[in-house]
């Protein structure tokens, strides 16, 4: 099950983060409120996740990072928190909802939850489960009020992910010290986020058009930074190998350039947006595999992994570039072709 949770916080942390940057960039009323909630999401998620990659790999690895786990809880119950309050106003505003007080109450819980969190840094195990009154009370009320209006396109089975992300949520928090175990209802829990993220970024997808290749490209340029970034801060912490600094220049050259050489080649040809769409997910899926495997290799690569996660990263890592190869080969025929009938 380790091993397995190495994957699978990975391939959440990169997909969440991805689509958080991508949605700021899409032109939507919507797009900074939820790009926001989702960015903010992935990147508190990364302050607790990160060290459990790392943590299962090591022998011993949940004592050894026992201080960046606590403080990286910490963090992610104060993104968290942002999340539901955003996520709360979002709906108000596309009900036009008109409830002071329900605002009030709703700003009057999310300050309990953090100050209640800051307390908790005691390592207070019953303020650590006071801190959660207000933060479970929070997410009724967006239950509520997305189960009021679930007939509405836009809030479709939203109420159905949050109930049940919190309904994984609570017995870990209820029942983490006396059953380690329970604290696997976690991973279901993060699918309820990611199923809810899926959503919200359909609710800005508009119809593709070629221009988005360009908007992708933007956002695997800023994904490649972060990951620069990171790479830099987190080698001050853990012994992170060169895996990941190689992740951000290939990110910026797989995720920036090539798009935007796509771009110019097709940009006033008389190729269906419908087939460009359908190959560059194709390009996507290919890099969302191959990086986030590479990022994970730069985790986890110094504490000597097991033989099974080698083989996991392997083969994650050559689908990808499987996919990359494809698609890119694909693109770039269908883009020469293009230019050469439209030349004729």
């Amino acid at each position: 099950m380790n091993q397995f949770e190495i994957f699978f916080d990975g391939l959440y942390l990169s997909l969440v983060i991805f689509l958080g940057i991508r949605m700021l960039l899409i032109n939507h009323e919507d797009s900074k409120t939820l790009g926001a909630m989702t960015l903010l999401l992935g990147l508190g998620d990364s302050f607790h996740l990160v060290p459990r990659i790392i943590a299962n790999v090591m022998d011993n690895g949940f004592v050894l990072n026992s201080t960046s786990l606590f403080i990286g809880t910490r963090v992610s119950s104060i993104t968290m928190s942002v999340f539901y309050l955003l996520f709360y106003f979002y709906i108000k505003k596309t009900r036009d909802l008109k409830n002071k007080g329900l605002d009030l109450t709703m700003l009057g819980l999310f300050v309990a939850r953090l100050v209640t969190v800051f307390m908790s840094f005691k390592s207070d195990a019953n303020m650590d489960l006071i801190s959660n009154l207000p933060f479970v009370i929070m997410g009724l009320i967006d239950i509520v009020l997305l189960f009021k209006n679930r007939n509405l396109e836009v809030f479709k089975g939203l109420y159905i992910y949050v109930f049940f992300s919190f309904l994984f949520y609570i017995p870990v928090v209820l029942f983490k010290k006396a059953y380690p175990t329970v604290g696997m209802l976690m991973m279901p829990k993060t699918v309820m986020y990611v199923l809810i993220v899926l959503k919200l970024y359909r609710n800005l997808q508009r119809d593709f058009v070629k221009r988005d290749l360009m908007e992708y490209a933007f956002t695997y340029l800023l994904s490649g930074i972060l990951v620069g970034a990171s790479y830099r801060e987190l080698s001050k912490v853990f012994e992170v190998t060169k895996y990941m600094s190689l992740a951000h220049t290939h990110l910026i050259v797989l995720g920036f350039v090539l798009p935007g050489i796509f771009y110019l080649l097709i940009k006033n040809s008389d190729l269906a947006d419908e087939k460009i769409k359908k190959l560059f997910n194709l390009y996507n899926l290919g890099i969302y595999l191959a990086f986030t495997s590479m990022i994970i290799h730069g985790l986890v690569d110094s504490l000597m992994p097991m033989r099974l996660t080698e083989i996991g990263l392997i083969s994650i890592s050559g689908v990808g570039h499987i996919l990359l190869t494809i698609s890119i080969i694909l693109l770039g025929t269908n883009a020469l072709r293009s230019r050469e009938v439209k030349e004729v």
